[in-house]
């Protein structure tokens, strides 16, 4: 009983190590996505700024790049704040979870905001229809972008469980297992 107990130690220990080689393997990348990303929001934030009382035909849509770069940089500074300093540390994941929750509603409102106005009037500001191109453009293509990146995650996830089904269904049984599809169910059968 002492020799399993410690072999699955010993497999847990072995376990953590190649997780953790792992994780220090992929810092770089995530370190990379999530300045991009933070870069990315900030100018988003700035956009939404410079385009505050330049969109006539709603006004909801500078505002609506005002809060999802602000969150992103917010949450992006989280991120990079836990994974050099705070490790693990609950709080943080909380507010990181709650500043997503928020980009999520403000992703669907701001989908509502800039689809309902699709083809503004970027000529005259005198017009009602009126909107800056580089405010409503740049939160058109974020849209875009982010519900292709969202397609995208799905069907490759999508295709990975139907991967891992396909396989389950078609792997051999183990020798010694009872549920054989060559073994008949019922022993009287037996030839």
């Amino acid at each position: 009983m002492a020799d399993n107990q410690e072999n699955l130690a010993s497999y847990q220990n072995e376990d953590r190590t190649k997780m953790d080689r792992v994780k220090e393997k992929v810092k770089p990348g995530v370190r990379i996505t999530l300045i991009i990303s933070l870069i990315f929001a900030l100018i988003m934030f700035i956009v939404g700024i410079y385009g505050v009382h330049k969109c006539r035909a709603d006004e909801n849509i500078p505002f609506f790049l005002i809060v999802i770069g602000g969150i992103g940089v917010i949450s992006k500074a989280c991120s990079m704040v836990r994974e050099t300093v705070l490790r693990e540390h609950a709080h943080v994941q909380y507010a990181e979870s709650s500043l997503y929750t928020v980009e999520l509603v403000f992703l669907l409102l701001g989908s509502y905001w800039v689809f309902k106005e699709y083809q503004p009037n970027y000529d005259d500001p005198s017009n009602s229809k009126y909107c800056n191109k580089t405010v409503y453009m740049f939160a058109f293509v974020y849209l875009i972008v982010m519900y292709a990146v969202i397609f995208l995650i799905a069907t490759c996830f999508c295709c990975f469980l139907s991967c891992i089904f396909f396989v389950a269904g078609t792997a051999e049984p183990a020798e010694g297992d009872n549920e054989s599809p060559s073994r008949p169910i019922n022993p009287a059968q037996n030839p």
